[in-house]
């Protein structure tokens, strides 16, 4: 137990220091994002000391851009379950390596959730109240008291999935599915019930009747599978960017020496193997010796390539000493997919099934190689414990591929869809019926008695969503210039409609009839936008943690040598 924890904690510090290394675009972008969260922080520090006075906020709209950007995230948040039903109900190999990527976008969308709910709050010392068992909480009646339950616990969740999952690719070993998928489909029903019960929240309120329609929540459903869901796409397609080593030029150097003839592979070999795969003690005498044949050890020296991308033969490698990274060419840029070290092997997945090499495998460093053919593999493979922990390795790879990104746009699409209909079903309810509680949604999309703030804005949320959903219901959104401009404008869009153009006409008239206007103020607008740096860094700093385990740069195998080997990779891998 002691061990575990000790191994946990140095686990915890390499991925603390990790966070702190990385090129000059990555202290830039960091530095920009902290320099904004203390300004932001500092426009709290006023608010502290002023009230809330010095919001745009008033008795009439005591609402304003802090829920509104808490509405919306909490879509941002729920949206993750959109990229772990794919992997874990219909086990959809396209997206699992990307699944990881969305829960940790769904951690920082709660803490910024939860930050401008805290900042909205006119005496956030008082927050104890909300703590059960020491406040006074009100449950189950007080519909914020099971928004606190259900935002907390998604919280814990999605960091306790995204810590075991992390934690067992740096050990190099198989995640216990009895210890985390339970948690992953409670996940997907709590993803669900944060924004339902945020949707609630405002339908509950019997005196606002803008909010008093059950459609509510089906549309806050359709507009987080929408927003949520075109945020990972831009999302991973930074992340694809950044974490290249370099131009896609590089893959076409070096000499290739994975056809080499080499030296005969001996039983000796395979003891050596053994020593870093201990699965490799499972397999029989007699299975190896049947595995020798057409067996190869390969000695590659730093920068020799041992496969190439697009490439076909029918040989699979372990690595038996040294280190090879695997790179994939993708447009011009090359990215590390995963690195080989002793015990892992690499090639495997095209030796099995006869197609062109994914990536290309070039050596490190000075590198010492087995290299089989997939006759031989096949051998190795009956061994039970060989082939569990081959194929569980065949997903330890970094792969962000333009048909993943295509399958989260198809749920963009349907979602975008869906949102559209239900907006128009709730104009028509709104305006056919002609009642005086429509009167709240004339101020918004049309204005009422003179005062027409959000109008311009509304208008322009409905251009967004209709113009995204015409591209992308168009083949030419399979382009991804044109997706990340469909998702740009969706995003956008929700905001828009689902913030500002939720939130605050539901205040407009009052209930005695007054209309008054709400403007953020300045001190107000920093500090949403400090919320906003801070979620981007919070995110930032986990994918710097993340990316190096993924990609098999920071493992438990390298522990000894402290973090050097990662310090190297490009620090845009983090940002």
């Amino acid at each position: 137990m002691i061990t575990a924890a000790r191994n946990y904690l140095v686990f915890l510090r390499r991925c603390v220091r990790i966070a702190f290394v990385g090129d000059w675009r990555y202290y830039a972008w960091m530095g920009a994002l902290t320099l904004v969260t203390l300004l932001g922080l500092n426009a709290y520090a006023k608010q502290l000391v002023h009230g809330l006075a010095i919001t745009g906020m008033s008795d009439e709209v005591s609402w304003g851009v802090y829920i509104a950007n808490f509405t919306f995230l909490v879509g941002v948040a729920a949206a993750a379950v959109m990229m772990v039903i794919p992997v874990y109900i219909y086990d959809n190999e396209e997206l699992h390596d990307l699944v990881i990527f969305g829960e940790l976008l769904a951690v920082a969308a709660i803490l910024m959730c939860l930050a401008f709910v805290t900042v909205d709050l006119g005496r956030p010392d008082r927050f104890w109240h909300l703590i059960p068992g020491i406040g006074q909480m009100n449950f189950p009646k007080s519909m914020l008291s099971w928004d606190v339950l259900v935002l907390n616990g998604y919280l814990l969740l999605n960091i306790y999935i995204c810590g075991y999952l992390l934690y067992c690719r740096y050990q190099k070993r198989k995640p216990a599915k009895w210890f985390y998928i339970p948690f992953v489909f409670l996940a997907i029903v709590w993803a669900i019930s944060i924004h339902t019960v945020t949707a609630f929240l405002y339908v509950g309120l019997g005196g606002r009747p803008f909010w008093n329609a059950s459609i509510v929540g089906p549309r806050f459903l359709a507009s987080a599978f929408t927003a949520g869901p075109a945020l990972i796409i831009l999302a991973l397609q930074v992340i694809r960017r950044v974490t290249a080593s370099g131009p896609a030029a590089e893959l076409q150097g070096g000499i290739d020496v994975g056809g080499r003839p080499g030296r005969p592979a001996t039983l000796a070999d395979f003891e050596l193997l053994a020593r870093e795969l201990p699965e490799m003690a499972d397999v029989s005498e007699a299975d190896r010796r049947r595995a020798l044949e057409g067996a190869a050890v390969l000695e590659a020296a730093p920068g020799e390539v041992l496969l190439r991308q697009g490439s076909a033969s029918p040989y699979a490698f372990f690595v038996l000493r040294g280190r090879v990274v695997v790179k994939k060419q993708e447009g011009d840029l090359a990215r590390i997919t995963r690195t080989a070290r002793p015990g892992d092997q690499f090639g495997e997945v095209s030796a099995l099934h006869h197609t062109s090499r994914e990536a290309t495998a070039i050596a490190e460093e000075g590198s010492l190689v087995l290299r089989l053919p997939d006759t031989a593999l096949q051998v190795l493979l009956e061994t039970r414990a060989m082939h569990q922990i081959v194929h569980s390795r065949m997903t330890e790879r970094l792969m962000i591929t333009d048909r993943s990104l295509l399958i989260l746009r198809g749920i963009v699409q349907v979602s975008m869809i869906i949102n559209v209909f239900l907006l128009v079903c709730e104009v028509f309810k709104e305006f056919y019926s002609g009642t005086t509680h429509s009167a709240s949604a004339k101020y918004l999309f049309v204005g009422l008695h003179g005062h027409h703030a959000l109008v311009p804005w509304i208008w322009t949320a409905i251009a967004f969503n209709l113009i995204a959903m015409v591209i992308l219901l168009l083949p030419l959104s399979r382009s991804l210039k044109w997706l990340d401009v469909a998702c740009v404008l969706a995003i956008v869009g929700i905001w828009i409609e689902k913030g500002m153009g939720l939130v605050i006409p539901g205040f407009i008239p009052t209930p005695l009839g007054a209309i008054v206007d709400y403007l953020p103020s300045l001190n107000e607008t920093l500090v949403c936008l400090g919320i906003w740096a801070f979620g981007l860094l919070t995110y930032t700093i986990l994918l710097r943690m993340a990316v190096p385990i993924l990609q098999g740069r920071l493992t438990k195998a390298n522990e000894a040598q402290g973090d050097e080997p990662d310090a190297a990779l490009p620090a845009a891998s983090a940002h």
